[in-house]
């Protein structure tokens, strides 16, 4: 899986940066846990702080469009983010979602 950063807007009101990024790999899609790790890694932020809102693959084409908001404080992010997308990022056990979409 390779991930291109496209763009990175910064949102000091809520405390967080707004990505949009493209993700390209072989086989399936990969999941928002693979997806958020990575996103993480190449922000040099923890995996808690960030939460990935949507993934969506490109028909055809092995890479899928990436909206994600990487906090400054991830009290502040559980207050934020909507109660769904928390779940999906981290799942029932707290660990990370395996949905892709």
């Amino acid at each position: 899986m390779e991930l291109k950063i496209e763009e990175r807007r910064r949102n000091p009101l809520l405390r967080r940066e707004e990505i949009r990024a493209t993700v390209s790999f072989e086989g399936g899609t990969p999941t928002r846990r693979e997806v958020r790790e990575a996103l993480a890694k190449a922000l040099g932020k923890d995996v808690g702080v960030v939460f990935v809102r949507r993934v969506l693959t490109e028909y055809g084409a092995r890479r899928a469009r990436v909206l994600a908001m990487a906090y400054d404080d991830r009290d502040y992010a559980l207050q934020i983010e909507p109660e769904h997308v928390i779940r999906k990022n981290e799942g029932a056990g707290g660990e990370g979602g395996d949905q892709a979409s």
